[in-house]
């Protein structure tokens, strides 16, 4: 329906534009009046996809079961594919933003279960105002005899002392009992985090199959006993349905406090009481229905959308008081939640917003103690946390596509490959492209290009003036065969054994903490001398070996090497010990013809 509006305004737009410039354009009161016109208007109208899709597909459709042929319009592209990947410290950020405003509903929840069962007002006036709220609430339950009292029954029995500067009282009586919006979103998008599913599979998990259930292999009594949960991801409504009714699963611990398991036992406990409602309003409906034989068709079709309404609600995890006193749940149109300045907005929105209000606090703090500035959070959708999840998953798993394909309960490998490779490192490879671009024009428009200094921009940000001071000394320093630079090549220590009175000639770099200064460029000269030294050990006897300290320089050599490049490291050694083994390299200290074969000792 939404596509059928969508296009018919776009129609209406060329008829109108038509009649502007003095055209003659037939209306379109047929599908195949339909021209290749109209799918341009569409594109340059920039009409989103699913609309573009469905529409061609109904025209498609009726066109040839009129004997025509089919339009083939091409769909317009996404204008973004990509999911949004920040920084490590902003997803962290977010993180601790969204566990801490759960933990907060949480300990509402335990605070106000504690205090019902006092009689006696709190001295803390905060806990005093909860205290009094969860006891008018109680008092009115039993009085009416409605676990969910209407708005007219608070307010007919209302007390002076509830109210406050702006009546604002029948929410804080309903939020110290059951759920608010807000509450369900907290908990939701905590779950969502910790889970990697879809937001519409979590969305959409039904109660009425065991969906949480002791995982079997764990005893009763174990303090770490597991929980399995599952759910279903096939959709009757279509909202996704790739999967075709698979199952997904996750486990974890019971006693884990920000899991899925721990926070969807709580919050079912929590609603217990507005699911039995909604049984009792749902049997009220349903016989409605059935008495309602000869009502007028739009009676009954009315009837029977809220029966199937108060199936999903029964079915859903998910249910809170709304700001009208009425049972609601999560569903992708509920997206407005109350804030802390009473204004509806998105939840995610609102924790966006307030945790950039405290960066932005804290970065006055920063700046006056000379620190590095916190970035704002850009704008976060609950989307995203899925590919976050890929994303830990595979940087923890150093790669390995089978833990991706576990974790997002893909069915087959080449789908977590492809997911990775769209969302995460295609994304990952743009952004470093475009990051590297932008600082060689920051360079270029300094009059410099040096591949020190922009390494050092791109991995670690700003260059101080101290920093390329040691820059300049270094590159002034003689360098040894090794390249690697020497603070003081006349005065060689003792240790390294060089001939006395005379410049270091022996150039056992590694062995050199005093004097060594390792260089960009000096990779290849250590894997060199890396693998000369392994060609050493197979000719040397062994107290030759210890007694020149043969084997503290490979591993100070091998140490260095992990300061640089993995790949280019281990492609440099294999270099090196292919021109060894071959004889094209000579190998100080080792003998002609007594060469090992390198190649099987890299």
């Amino acid at each position: 329906m939404n596509a059928l509006r969508d296009w018919w305004r776009l129609l209406d737009a060329v008829e109108a534009a038509a009649a502007t410039t003095g055209q003659p354009f037939t209306r379109v009161d047929d599908v195949r009046l339909l021209t290749h016109v109209h799918s341009e208007f569409a594109y340059r109208s920039a009409i989103i996809r699913q609309a573009f899709g469905a529409f061609r597909g109904l025209v498609d459709t009726t066109r040839m079961a009129l004997g025509e042929p089919q339009t083939y319009w091409e769909s317009p592209e996404n204008p973004d594919v990509q999911k949004h990947i920040p920084p490590q410290e902003q997803r962290n950020a977010v993180r601790f933003a969204i566990r801490s405003t759960c933990r907060k509903v949480l300990e509402r929840w335990e605070q106000s279960d504690r205090l019902s069962q006092s009689d006696t007002e709190p001295d803390d006036p905060q806990e005093a105002g909860l205290w009094r709220n969860v006891r008018y609430m109680r008092h009115i339950q039993k009085e009416t005899g409605k676990v969910l009292p209407a708005p007219s029954d608070l307010q007919d029995r209302i007390a002076p002392w509830a109210l406050n500067s702006k009546r604002s009282f029948k929410l804080s009586v309903r939020e110290s009992v059951f759920p608010t919006h807000w509450d369900a979103e907290a908990v939701w998008h905590q779950c969502l985090l910790n889970t990697g599913w879809n937001p519409s599979t979590l969305r959409r998990l039904d109660v009425t199959k065991r969906i949480l259930i002791d995982h079997f292999k764990d005893n009763a009594n174990d303090p770490h006993r597991r929980f399995v949960l599952s759910a279903e991801t096939y959709d009757l409504v279509g909202e996704k349905e790739r999967s075709g009714g698979n199952e997904q699963f996750v486990t974890g611990q019971w006693k884990t406090l920000d899991g899925p398991g721990h926070l969807i036992k709580t919050y079912l406990k929590r609603v217990a009481p507005l699911r039995e409602l909604l049984k009792q309003q749902l049997d009220q409906a349903k016989l409605k229905y059935e008495e309602m034989n000869d009502a007028d068709f739009e009676v009954r079709s009315a009837l029977f959308a809220q029966v199937k309404s108060l199936e999903q609600g029964v079915r859903s995890v998910w249910l809170f008081v709304d700001r009208f006193s009425k049972v609601n749940w999560l569903t992708l149109q509920s997206r407005m939640t109350g804030s802390s300045n009473g204004v509806g907005t998105v939840y995610l929105a609102e924790v966006v917003h307030l945790l950039n209000t405290q960066r932005l606090a804290a970065n006055a703090r920063r700046e006056a103690n000379t620190e590095v500035l916190l970035a704002a959070v850009p704008h976060v959708v609950a989307n995203h946390f899925r590919v976050w999840f890929a994303d830990y998953v595979y940087r923890s798993g150093n790669g390995n596509m089978l833990h991706v394909k576990k974790a997002l309960n893909h069915a087959r490998l080449d789908t977590a490959s492809g997911y990775t490779n769209t969302n995460i490192l295609n994304q990952e490879a743009s952004d470093a492209a475009r990051r590297f671009l932008n600082i060689l024009v920051d360079e270029l428009e300094v009059g410099r290009v040096d591949l020190t200094i922009l390494t050092h921009l791109y991995r670690y940000g700003k260059v101080t003036p101290e920093q390329e001071e040691t820059l300049a000394q270094a590159r002034t320093l003689p360098k040894s065969r090794m390249k690697v630079a020497c603070k003081d090549p006349s005065h060689p220590p003792s240790h390294i054994k060089a001939t006395e009175g005379r410049a270091c000639d022996v150039q056992r770099c590694m062995l050199c903490v005093e004097h060594a200064v390792l260089l960009p460029e000096s990779m290849d000269g250590i894997a060199m001398r890396a693998e000369e030294l392994r060609a050493l050990q197979g000719f040397l006897p062994i107290e030759t070996w210890i007694e020149e300290h043969f084997d503290i320089e490979l591993k100070n050599n091998l140490m260095a090497l992990r300061k640089f490049d993995l790949n280019q490291s281990l492609a440099a050694r294999r270099n090196w010990a292919h021109v060894i083994s071959t004889g094209e390299h000579y190998v100080p200290g080792l003998p002609l013809g007594s060469l090992p074969d390198m190649m099987e000792l890299v």
